[in-house]
């Protein structure tokens, strides 16, 4: 933009007032108001560059300003939208904060019910493994079953391997030490012998009576008396044996038996019955006492059957013979061994049950 100053037409014609001098010539006044004139169309034209550079001015200001008008227009949108994205994103903010610290509570309720469900299931496996450690214990003491015990300790040691909780970790080392010895300990077979018994039982329904009227022929072998050495033939053995060879097929009508007990060959069916209930009754003791681990009953039951088989049954018959060897080999068959006790793994489940932090 030029800076010169404007004058007016009038402040351009007033410095050149004319001062004529004495004695110029005529064609020197002519010629003065042409140039006051080119002045004045000078000026003129000065000026209207200058209005005109005035108004493309103007012109340029004007856009100019019409510009930052709509740029501010624009940004006052422009905050007026982020100012309203600003308070959403405050809102959801909030929104989201509440719902967050929601979750958090009922994360932490949760976490709680968690916690109270696991405190209580450990309650409940740990009840159950003391009982089945107190039954071992129970089971040692008063009937000496190792089996019985070794299961219920293997039972218990399995419900724990379950949680699978570091604080149950002594117990269960104390119980893998007393499975241990319980897996070393001796054991009688109680389960067989009572087996046998029960087949005893069955069986001497079946064991011929002395008191027979047709028994079977002895099996061989089967002999009560050892084989005696020869001996002389008295004249009336060498007689019976001629008439029973008279006799043939009917020889059988009589019989001739050499017995220990001669009131056994006098028994009738009433009198058979009741020998064989005996018989049964004295087995059946015997595996009463052999459950209760009762050893003196046990060997003189087993002896009062032995003797009652010897007495009225046909010890010559095979059965028979087998019975009497299953008998005498069952009497001595030991009940009574040192077994080993479970208090540590007691004591131990205790202390885990009545500890403090529990």
């Amino acid at each position: 933009m030029s800076t010169e100053p404007t004058t007016s037409p009038e402040s351009a014609v007033a410095p050149t007032a004319v001062v004529e001098p004495v004695g110029v010539a005529p064609t020197a006044r002519a010629g003065v108001p042409w140039l006051a004139l080119l002045a004045l169309l000078l000026v003129v034209a000065v000026g209207g560059l200058s209005y005109t550079q005035l108004a493309a001015v103007k012109r340029e200001t004007a856009r100019r300003l019409a510009e930052l008008q709509q740029a501010a227009a624009a940004a006052t949108e422009t905050a007026t939208r982020a100012d309203a994205e600003a308070r959403a994103a405050r809102q959801q903010s909030a929104v989201l904060e509440a719902r967050l610290a929601e979750v958090e509570s009922q994360r932490e309720a949760l976490e709680q019910l968690y916690a109270d469900l696991s405190r209580g299931r450990d309650e409940a496996v740990l009840v159950e493994v003391e009982r089945l450690i107190t039954l071992g214990a129970q089971e040692l003491q008063l009937t000496g079953n190792v089996p019985t015990a070794l299961a219920a300790l293997q039972t218990a040691d399995t419900r724990l391997a379950r949680l699978e909780s570091p604080r149950f970790l002594p117990l269960r080392r104390v119980l893998a030490r007393d499975i241990e010895r319980l897996r070393a300990a001796p054991t009688v077979d109680i389960t067989g012998i009572a087996l046998k018994i029960d087949q005893l039982m069955t069986s001497s329904e079946n064991w011929p009576l002395l008191a027979d009227a047709n028994p079977t022929a002895p099996a061989a072998g089967t002999s009560r008396q050892a084989p005696q050495p020869p001996r002389q033939v008295e004249w009336w053995e060498r007689s019976w044996e001629a008439i029973q060879r008279e006799l043939g097929e009917y020889r059988d009508l009589i019989r001739i038996r050499a017995v220990d007990a001669p009131d056994a060959m006098l028994l009738g069916q009433q009198q058979q019955a009741l020998v064989r209930q005996q018989l049964r009754l004295r087995l059946l003791n015997a595996r009463q006492a052999l459950l209760a681990r009762n050893d003196r009953l046990y060997r003189a039951d087993l002896t009062e059957a032995q003797t009652l088989v010897n007495r009225y049954f046909d010890a010559r018959q095979r059965d028979t013979a087998a019975a009497l060897a299953s008998m005498k080999q069952l009497a001595s068959a030991p009940l009574s061994v040192e077994t080993p006790n479970v208090n540590d793994s007691v004591s131990a489940v205790r202390a885990v049950r009545t500890a403090p932090g529990r």
